[in-house]
């Protein structure tokens, strides 16, 4: 899960300038083995980290649960997708984890809750960053065109 979720952020990241490769003058293969390179460095940098974290800190997740969790996940992606719904994969599926450990474990023992504070700020952080970028980006471009 964790690497096809990769590839669908290399994905995200290379689509937009697929258009651009003939201005820019860089080749299509480029781009890709530039992607496949970046999730290849992820991999082995974040990824035991993450993994970890996701498996063991929000939840103890077992062959039954962990299928429990990627199933109903899998399907909220897809609609989303039919739907033309921008979403994130790896929101949906630590939500689901977060979800399975805290039913399983009953009233939240066992899933770490100062880890999942963190998570949900660091979403809301990361949806307000996200604003604010695009916003002074906004504004500078039009303060150059006008």
């Amino acid at each position: 899960v964790a690497f096809s979720a990769g590839g669908s952020q290399v994905g995200l990241a290379i689509g937009p300038l697929i258009p651009l490769s003939g201005e820019l003058e860089l080749p299509l293969i480029a781009m890709l083995v530039g992607g496949g390179l970046g999730l290849l460095i992820g991999s082995w940098t974040g990824a035991p980290r993450m993994i970890k974290a996701i498996s063991q800190d929000y939840s103890s997740l077992g062959p039954r649960r962990s299928i429990a969790a990627l199933i109903p996940s899998f399907i909220i992606a897809q609609a989303a997708v039919l739907y033309g719904i921008p979403v994130s994969f790896n929101e949906i599926i630590v939500s689901a984890i977060i979800g399975s450990g805290y039913a399983a474990a009953g009233a939240g023992g066992g899933v770490s809750p100062r880890k999942m504070g963190v998570t949900v700020l660091a979403w809301i952080g990361s949806l307000a960053g996200a604003i604010a970028v695009s916003y002074v980006g906004y504004v500078a471009v039009a303060a150059v065109l006008l």
